[in-house]
């Protein structure tokens, strides 16, 4: 598989936690959740890659990709985060918040559970990425702290490339398979509506009752955050890029998709701060 533009490697070793300036994010615990959350989800990418390697197999290319890049640096994103929040807040049981996480999350993440063809279930990969780069984007552009703008870059950064090899096996695949745009369509409508529900709902939900012992989180208090949540999406969260890779998959003809992308990308808007 050809080469991306090379990025340089990083590792935590570059993150200048010692010079986070704590007194710029510590009073707002939604930072603090937003973030916990994220750390939990990133380093269970290594059952996430157990079952993707298991689907894919017969794949030489995609397996090793997967198990000598993907998992590796999603892992990553998820120590780098532990430790981003664990500096700032060194009280939270990350550990026994993270087992919580997994514990609950596991009926959800199978194999049989994954897309109905491998082209499908590729595409579908690229909405979880697309959604990743635009979460990181919109941390970086939204966080006080400028440690914490620097991480979120470096994780975009990992996120984009991440995006443009599934992109790549997905064709590889759709060569073979030659799925119809409206099959591919509602596939990846499909995992859009599926994506950042179980997981985010699950990680905000420990992250919350190991902070506060004794207390519950709920689907009312996930939906309250969600709400709060609303004023940094509506002025960072970058809706165009996210509408491009999105319909990428689906290879509109260019005419179509100019016609078609502010009008997703509208629609896009008013659904996710509503």
């Amino acid at each position: 598989m050809p080469a991306d533009n090379v990025r340089p490697a990083w590792s935590l070793a570059d993150i200048p936690y010692a010079a986070i300036e704590k007194e710029k994010i510590i009073g707002n615990m939604d930072w603090f959740y937003l973030l916990a959350g994220a750390s939990f989800v990133e380093t269970l990418s290594d059952l996430y890659t157990r079952n993707l390697v298991e689907y894919y197999q017969d794949n030489v290319s995609a397996t090793m990709w997967l198990l000598q890049e993907w998992e590796i640096e999603e892992v990553q994103h998820g120590q780098a985060l532990r430790q981003y929040v664990l500096t700032i807040w060194p009280d939270f049981d990350w550990e026994r918040a993270y087992q919580g996480f997994v514990d609950a999350y596991l009926p959800y993440c199978r194999t049989d559970l994954l897309g109905p063809t491998r082209a499908l279930e590729m595409a579908s990969r690229c909405v979880v990425e697309t959604g990743t780069s635009s979460f990181y984007t919109m941390i970086q552009a939204a966080s006080p702290e400028p440690v914490l703008c620097q991480l979120a870059a470096r994780i975009r950064a990992d996120e984009v490339h991440h995006y443009k090899y599934f992109y790549r096996f997905f064709l590889q695949y759709q060569a073979r398979e030659k799925n119809s745009r409206w099959r591919i369509g509602r596939e990846l409508w499909k995992r859009v509506a599926e994506v950042d529900q179980e997981d985010s709902y699950l990680a905000l939900k420990n992250a919350f009752e190991v902070k506060n012992p004794g207390q519950q989180f709920s689907l009312e208090d996930f939906s309250a955050f969600r709400q709060r949540m609303g004023g940094w999406i509506s002025r960072h969260y970058p809706f165009d890029m996210a509408m491009k890779m999105l319909l990428k998959p689906i290879a509109l003809p260019p005419l179509l998709q100019k016609v078609i992308l502010p009008l997703l990308t509208r629609s896009a808007r008013r659904t996710i701060i509503n």
